[in-house]
């Protein structure tokens, strides 16, 4: 028995510039199950993750050509508002990525973001 489709990937390719980092990705991901990305360094796997909460936005030069579904709604239509995407899908790095300001502007910030002063 099949859960409900949370997120969807139709045709989904990614670019850095010019250069192709992820063709024709068709995935679909169910409500409360674990699903792993497997693949050697290099090979999209971060690149992909980083499409589903739309963290390349942040990255000069990358686009984005194929659907994202979350909970059947295009991420990546104008009028989404990401900072909201961000709170439903979040990401959790590998290694710590603070944001280029003071340990206490880093740690602020989630808070900020909801309104807590």
């Amino acid at each position: 028995m099949r859960g409900r489709i949370r997120i969807k990937t139709i045709g989904l390719n990614f670019y850095y510039g010019n250069v192709l980092a992820l063709k024709d990705v068709n995935m679909e991901i169910e409500e409360n199950r674990v699903t792993a990305l497997i693949g050697p360094s290099g090979c999209g796997k971060t690149t992909f993750l980083r499409t589903l909460n739309r963290m390349n936005d942040l990255i000069p030069e990358t686009r984005v050509k194929g659907k994202v579904l979350f909970d059947d709604q295009d991420i990546y239509q104008k009028n989404v508002d990401v900072v909201e995407l961000r709170r439903k899908i979040g990401m959790v790095f590998q290694k710590s990525n603070p944001f280029p300001k003071s340990i206490f502007e880093n740690v602020a910030y989630g808070p900020r973001l909801n309104g807590i002063k």
